[in-house]
């Protein structure tokens, strides 16, 4: 089979990746291109495209890189067309994909999305554009299938990658450290640059209180050691970079302060109480608030359906708040916070998230031949 992927960002390479080797283990012959970072890459992803050069976070920076992404888009879209795949899998990244998504449904290609974008948070027109184009949406969220049934597409739940990727250690979770906090800056260098003074400032306030905390930056996939290193050059407090057995390394930690979007998922699996924190650009976030129609900003309490980490989003993402809310977290408030955290995991499920995926992608293309 030939496959088409296209990976936008660090959490969607991650579930791409898992998908293409539950592809391989079923011994479907898969010959994988398309765009794809680290994990797509080591799981035998032929790249015409990176994902770090799609990877782009707030309206006002995608209008600035527009040019960039446009020669990009018919980069890929060249070499998709000229090599015809049995099937696509487009994974979240919807400004990039869904206009990939008509050229391909156009050209007699099947498509499948894979980690639905977060229509039901804003621009829900768009999914007219799913229902026109795409063949079936493969959820990883449980409350998206009833927003997609709604509108008529084709969706099913295959549940959350992560609990596959997560379950060796949450079958062995390590003693916790009761004044180790974690700091989670996000995926994307515009985040960490953006996010991990403030956080480097509270985490220092904090250790001035508490005079033994230990500080772990827990680098998401695909950023770099080196270049991590240099930011902290200087940084008020001294901190350990974690790039390899990072989940581990995680489950130990007392607290966290996270940035929304899927690492928020990973603290809840592996019973972390955290703080939630974000900052756009301020025209991204001008324009974000009159589009975006949910009530909280951190995927862990969207899943939740309540507020059961704090937000410290925007004005409030400062020093005093992130201080304020990591003290209570490693103390009584942390213990208070985990019973939410055992209902998120309920939710989520259990594992085989990759191998129903790649069941339903396989459907699909023999479907369509």
């Amino acid at each position: 089979m030939r496959l088409f992927i296209v990976a936008g960002e660090a959490s969607g390479d991650l579930h791409a990746a898992n998908l293409l080797r539950a592809l391989q283990r079923r011994g479907a012959g898969v010959e994988a291109f398309g765009v794809g970072g680290e994990r797509l890459r080591a799981a035998g992803l032929e790249c015409v495209a990176r994902s770090e050069e799609l990877s782009v976070m707030g309206l006002a920076e995608v209008v600035r890189e527009l040019p960039r992404l446009s020669r990009l888009a018919r980069r890929v879209r060249v070499a998709a067309l000229a090599r015809r795949p049995d099937v696509a899998v487009l994974v979240d990244s919807p400004d990039f994909n869904l206009p990939l998504a008509r050229r391909l449904r156009r050209a007699g290609i099947p498509v499948v999305v894979y980690v639905s974008p977060q229509l039901w948070a804003w621009r829900s027109g768009r999914v007219r554009r799913i229902r026109r184009d795409v063949r079936r949406v493969l959820c990883i969220l449980p409350f998206e299938v009833a927003f997609y049934a709604a509108h008529g597409v084709a969706a099913e739940y295959v549940g959350h990658p992560l609990v596959d990727e997560l379950a060796p250690v949450m079958a062995a979770m390590p003693p916790r450290a009761p004044s180790t906090l974690a700091l989670l800056p996000g995926s994307r260098w515009h985040e960490v640059e953006t996010l991990l003074p403030t956080m480097l400032a509270a985490a220092a306030s904090l250790r001035n209180e508490i005079g033994d905390l230990r500080v772990r930056l827990i680098a998401a996939p695909g950023l770099e050691r080196g270049r991590l290193a240099a930011r902290l050059a200087g940084a008020p407090a001294a901190v350990e970079v974690v790039t390899q057995d990072r989940h581990r390394a995680l489950a130990s930690c007392a607290a966290a302060i996270v940035a929304s979007g899927t690492a928020t998922l990973e603290c809840a699996l592996l019973d972390v109480p955290m703080v939630v924190g974000y900052r756009l650009h301020a025209l991204s976030y001008a324009l974000a608030a009159t589009l975006v129609r949910v009530p909280h900003v951190g995927l862990v309490n969207l899943v939740a359906g309540s507020e059961i980490a704090p937000e410290a989003v925007q004005r409030e993402f400062t020093v005093g708040r992130l201080v304020a809310e990591a003290r209570g977290l490693l103390g009584a408030g942390g213990q208070a916070q985990r019973a939410g955290l055992a209902e998120v995991r309920r939710r989520l499920g259990g594992e085989g998230a990759s191998e129903r995926a790649a069941a339903a992608v396989l459907a699909v293309a023999r479907e369509a031949a």
